[in-house]
Order: C-alpha cells, then sequence, then structure tokens
C-alpha cells in the first residue's frame, strides 16, 4: 500500500505533469528521428565524414556515426541531447529536493516531524531514482516502437543497456546537485556550480582527443563513463557501469553526511 502523504510520493506527485510533458516531447521526438533515418540518415553519414574540422568533431563526440541505425540514434539521441535533456531534470529535482523545502520555510516543520533525517533523504533520493528512470524507460519504449513501425534495425538490447547507462547518469548528477545543495544550502548554487560540472565535463570528454594534456581529465567527466555511441554500437563496458554507481553512492554518502550534521535550527 502507498502512502500517499509520504514525502516520497508528495515528490513524484508534484512533478508529474512535467515528466508527462518531457515523456510525451521526447518519445515523439525519438520516433520522428528513426522515420528520417532512410532520407536523411545516409546524407548525415557523409557530411560527418567530409567535416575535416576536429574541432567539431570533438563537440558531437568522439565516437558519433551517422550511416548506421545505431550510429544515426547516437548521433541525434543519445550521444548529446538525450542526457543533457536528463541531466536537467534531475539537476533541478536534485538541488530543489532540500532546497525547496527550506526556501519554502517546511524544511523546518518538516524536521521537526517524527521523521528522521535520514528517512526525509532517503525519500527524496528514491525520489529522484523514479524521476531519472521514467524518462529513458519511456524512450526505450519509444525506441522499440520506432523500429517496429519504420524497420529500424538496430539491437534492442544495446538500447536497452544504453538506457541503463542514461539512469545512471541522470542520477549520478540528480544526486551531485543534492550534495552540492547539503553542502552550500542554497539551491542556486547548487544548481550552478553543477551544471558548471556538466559543461566542464562534457568538454572533458570531448576535446581530450584535440589536447593531450586533457586526456587523464576525461576520467573525471561522466558522460565517458556514459558515451552512449559506443553503447550503441555494441562496446558496454561494465566497468563504465560500475564506476558511475559508485559515484552515485559516493555522492549519496556525502549528503547524507552533511544533512544529518546540518544545522536547522530544530
Amino acid at each position: 500500500m502507498i502512502n500517499k502523504n509520504s514525502i516520497f510520493f508528495n515528490n513524484i506527485n508534484s512533478r508529474k505533469k512535467s515528466l508527462l510533458y518531457w515523456c510525451l516531447a521526447l518519445s515523439a521526438l525519438t520516433i520522428f528521428i528513426i522515420y528520417m533515418y532512410d532520407s536523411v540518415g545516409q546524407e548525415a553519414s557523409k557530411l560527418l565524414e567530409s567535416t575535416e574540422s576536429d574541432g567539431i568533431k570533438a563537440f558531437i563526440g568522439p565516437d558519433a556515426q551517422g550511416g548506421t541505425p545505431a550510429g544515426w540514434l547516437g548521433f541525434e539521441l543519445y550521444g548529446i541531447f538525450l542526457p543533457i535533456c536528463l541531466a536537467i531534470i534531475t539537476i533541478g529535482y536534485g538541488a530543489g529536493a532540500i532546497g525547496s523545502e527550506e526556501e519554502s520555510g517546511t524544511l523546518e516543520l518538516l524536521l521537526a516531524s517524527p521523521i528522521s533525517r535520514s528517512k526525509i533523504l532517503t525519500e527524496k533520493v528514491l525520489a529522484l531514482l523514479i524521476i531519472a528512470t521514467i524518462i529513458p524507460s519511456i524512450n526505450f519504449v519509444a525506441v522499440c516502437l520506432g523500429s517496429l513501425l519504420f524497420n529500424f534495425k538496430i539491437a534492442i538490447f544495446d538500447v536497452f543497456l544504453c538506457s541503463i547507462s542514461l539512469i545512471l547518469f541522470g542520477i549520478f548528477f540528480g544526486c551531485f546537485a543534492l550534495m552540492m545543495q547539503t553542502i552550500t544550502k542554497k539551491r542556486s548554487l547548487g544548481i550552478s556550480l553543477t551544471a558548471a560540472y556538466v559543461g566542464g565535463a562534457y568538454f572533458m570528454y570531448t576535446l581530450y582527443s584535440l589536447l593531450d594534456w586533457l586526456e587523464p581529465m576525461k576520467f573525471f567527466s561522466p558522460f565517458y563513463y556514459y558515451d552512449g555511441n559506443k553503447i550503441l554500437q555494441g562496446a558496454a563496458d561494465p566497468f563504465h557501469f560500475t564506476i558511475m554507481l559508485v559515484g552515485i553512492i559516493f555522492t549519496c554518502s556525502i549528503t547524507y553526511i552533511s544533512f544529518s550534521k546540518r544545522d536547522t535550527g530544530i
């Protein structure tokens, strides 16, 4: 039995409309992109191959392709677009999970209740897990539907693995934003710091092929461990999944420590 008055349920319920809109928009876009493959996919591949600028190639991703269904889907969706969209959603939730309660003055009331701090944070994190899972899951269904409707020949298991990696990617940045907010005690600063990390991490991932001195920095980029293009091409690396899980556990641990020691006047 789901407690509709629980912190977890209220957090999900308050975002159900925005999640619905995101799911509908991204699903429709996914099916449209699959539909467009036969007409523009090969041209996109030729354009990528003819591009002489290393900077452009690095910006769109080291493993971007367009001539195959897997390459097309990675180039148009899973390489950059979907990870950024999911990061925007989970960062907004992560920084606001505690921050919005604090700004509205309801955090003190929540902490004055019999609910422990650890339970409050656990339910917030569980809501983040669901939010980060919904969009990649619905998008996976959209890919399956599109592949049936338009004879889009792609390895569905690779898309499934890419969706799992995307979920971990979104959870990590949501947890990172939550950690930054609990440390700084400011929602806007938590969002800003996390957004700066997203931008920096993306350039760490894309520019190391151009600048040798940046190559060690790629290991600090979640984009490197996510790498949807490679996964869609059948090159999933279990070690990368493990690293993202470790990152999630680490950020959650810091968040629990910071929140448990936080002085809120209660």
